[in-house]
């Protein structure tokens, strides 16, 4: 029996993820990857990245760690928000106009930004899972859906705003300065007016 000590002590650090890149720092070799998915104890979730048999794959986690660059905005990180009911179809992000995300998958729209704008309102945010991953801030995510870039329903932007509008520390000062330097700002404003 193979004694899987050293790994399942890095997955517990990495709440129940081992990357192989965080192998050789830890003194594992890496044919104990290959032996813990064989034995069942891991399971192969993307390339460098393993998570352990009985836990679920975050996969917003799981392509945070492929796309390092990307920040999950407009629907992705408004469902991130709790924006929205609906559930993730389509990953939604954003990446600097120098990043190219090597076989990105039929269900992502990725949008190239200058540093401007791609560094305008990132945070972090939490999963359902419990994993940390770089979103934008609620005020960007509301002026991402009203962008033209942003191709998937125009119901969730209603809900979001919506939805924005009952929250007790929203700053639509805030909101409209986003607007405005995302070229937005005409097309929020007459739905505030409508919703407000």
């Amino acid at each position: 029996m193979r004694n899987y000590t050293k790994l399942l002590e890095l997955a517990k650090q990495n709440n129940g993820y081992v990357f192989t890149k965080d192998l050789s720092q830890n003194k594992i070799a890496k044919d104990y990857l290959k032996f813990a998915v064989e034995d069942g104890i891991l399971e192969k979730v993307a390339r460098g990245i393993y998570i352990e048999s009985d836990k679920f794959v975050d996969l917003l986690y799981v392509y945070q760690m492929n796309y390092s660059k990307a920040v999950f905005s407009s629907f992705t990180s408004a469902y991130l928000w709790n924006l929205t009911t609906r559930d993730i179809e389509i990953v939604y992000g954003a990446t600097p106009l120098n990043y190219f995300a090597k076989g990105s998958r039929n269900n992502t729209v990725l949008v190239r930004e200058n540093d401007d704008i791609y560094n305008l309102g990132i945070t972090t945010i939490k999963t359902m899972f419990g994993n940390i991953v770089k979103c934008h801030d609620i005020h960007r995510t509301i002026c991402d859906l009203f962008s033209d870039k942003y191709v998937g329903d125009k119901f969730i932007q209603v809900e979001a705003l919506k939805k924005y509008l009952k929250l007790p520390n929203k700053d639509t000062v805030k909101l409209m300065k986003y607007a405005k330097v995302l070229g937005v700002d005409k097309q929020l404003r007459e739905k505030l007016e409508v919703l407000l």
